[in-house]
């Protein structure tokens, strides 16, 4: 798997006229949304809320915050909490 770095490195960013010229934050978060395209390219939409569900878990985890809860609303009108397995 690439790294921040590595995709700072990345010819999609290097031979772009405009990131030459674009400031720092600007190229980062160009950076990161490449990152995200690669690591979801070829998955379902499920998947994809999957991943990005681990992915807010493992931020949450981190910083040291009681994990968030989501909500189900497939249950005919009942709310239900959803559980995020792998997370």
């Amino acid at each position: 798997m690439k790294t921040f770095a590595d995709y700072l490195n990345d010819p999609r960013i290097l031979n772009d006229p405009q990131m030459a010229e674009a400031l720092g934050p600007v190229k980062e978060i160009h950076v990161a949304r490449l990152m995200i395209q690669d690591e979801t390219a070829g998955m379902t939409e499920d998947e994809r809320a999957l991943y990005r569900k681990r992915n807010v878990a493992a931020f949450f985890s981190d910083l040291g915050l009681p994990q968030p809860q989501y909500v189900n609303f497939t249950g005919h009108g009942k709310v239900q909490p959803m559980v995020v397995s792998g997370a």
